[in-house]
């Protein structure tokens, strides 16, 4: 298997030269991307842009975009709106790209979509959940798509995991608690819980926060350790959950349940830093390598970049073959033109002349639409998540049921 996958590597380098050769005097499509390069969260970035060079090279193999080469013209916000702001200016008066990814951090991407809406340059963010990207606060900019599951999405799905655990663990969930990081991601993950927790039958006995970039969580884990709940959600960038578990250890405190909101605990970097430590870390994913869609992708993947995709390469990945999709429906790179034919896309099992939907759903389209009776824009209605778990040193789907034969690892050993 190894050689094969080493050979459709080398074959798809020969065959990117070749075409790259023959359409020499085309000018290359300029994708845009504005992630963290540089910083606390340039992992993050960098399994990002993985997912982006693997489907650019797939594509270029294949002859590119009506005839023309898929180039890559990276910007860092290095975590900073200010940064991302400039970069986004710089990447669309000076580089000239046609189409903008971005940005991972919603306080990031939220201000350089306004940008690219003032530019009239198409974006769309395969990863930013926050929900007020899309809200009536921001029904003009409409260059702006997202493909990614709304933060609602994503809690609620972790509310109906804790609720159906019991069918395998034979405890019902009644208390949790929330650890989270003060920013955005966390104020939403808040507001998320408080929405929906009732509706559960949940009872919320304890919400911690901490300042991102923690050096110290011990209070934190000492306050969650004596509220004493059923299961514990949380949402934090990769130095801070890994701090989190390692404070965990420390005190000597094991949760039955810790069920995270992706972002850090996603991150190739955490199992590597925790080891065994992470195993029973159960988290939303939008993406796995045991899901059906997925595993002959990620094999290839794996074999490049000598990791798994996760659900940011995943639809980092994506988006270019959407972007693809839809320029070759409009028929060329003209702004108006792209946003018009994203906006029209309705992409059903597979992309045309591409790979099958490699995420947990099998239907991408973008529609206006109203959540808990508020409008929303542009936002990709059919997605949604799964939740994985660390076994064994790997993440292993455990939900929905009928998505795998995998059972939940139960109390969480952390060990």
């Amino acid at each position: 298997m190894k050689k094969a996958i080493s050979l459709f590597f080398i074959v798809m380098t020969i065959a990117v030269l070749m075409v790259s050769a023959a359409f020499a005097d085309e000018e290359p499509i300029r994708i845009g991307t504005i992630y963290a390069m540089s910083g606390g969260n340039a992992a993050i970035g960098e399994n990002i842009l993985r997912g982006i060079d693997f489907a650019v090279a797939e594509i270029n193999a294949q002859g590119g975009v009506n005839g023309r080469m898929l180039e890559v013209v990276r910007g860092d916000h290095a975590g900073d709106p200010a940064q991302g702001r400039s970069e986004a200016e710089r990447l669309i008066t000076q580089e000239h790209v046609d189409v903008m990814m971005g940005c991972h951090m919603s306080t990031v991407t939220e201000v350089v979509a306004q940008v690219c809406t003032q530019y009239g340059v198409p974006m769309i963010t395969a990863i930013s959940t926050l929900d007020r990207l899309t809200d009536a606060d921001h029904e003009d900019m409409d260059f702006f798509f997202r493909l990614c599951p709304l933060n609602s999405v994503y809690v609620e799905d972790m509310l109906k995991y804790l609720k159906d655990s019991a069918e395998q663990t034979g405890e019902e969930i009644k208390k949790i608690a929330i650890f989270t990081d003060r920013a955005a991601i966390g104020q939403e993950l808040i507001r998320c819980v408080e929405l929906f927790a009732a509706d559960y039958g949940f009872e919320l006995v304890a919400t911690v926060d901490y300042s991102s970039n923690a050096t110290d969580l011990s209070a934190q884990v000492l306050a969650l350790k004596q509220a004493d709940p059923d299961a514990i959600l949380c949402d934090s960038y990769i130095g801070d959950a890994t701090l989190f578990v390692q404070t965990l250890k420390a005190q000597n405190y094991t949760p039955k349940m810790i069920v995270a909101k992706a972002n850090g605990f996603t991150d190739p970097a955490f199992i590597a830093n925790l080891g065994t430590a992470a195993n029973g870390v159960a988290s939303v994913v939008e993406f796995n390598p045991d899901l059906i869609n997925g595993k002959e992708i990620n094999e290839e993947f794996k074999a490049q970049y000598g990791v798994n995709m996760n659900g940011h390469s995943a639809e980092s990945y994506t988006v270019v073959w959407i972007f693809k999709t839809a320029i070759e429906a409009a028929g060329s790179t003209d702004g108006e033109a792209v946003r018009d034919a994203l906006a029209a896309l309705d992409i059903q099992g597979e992309f045309p002349g591409g790979r099958k939907i490699v995420l947990p759903y099998d239907r991408i389209k973008f529609e206006n639409y109203e959540l808990a009776g508020a409008p929303h824009y542009r936002d990709n209605t059919s997605a949604s998540v799964a939740i994985a778990q660390v076994q064994d040193g790997e993440w292993k789907t455990v939900w929905p049921f009928d998505f795998t034969d995998t059972q939940i690892l139960y109390p969480a050993p952390l060990q």
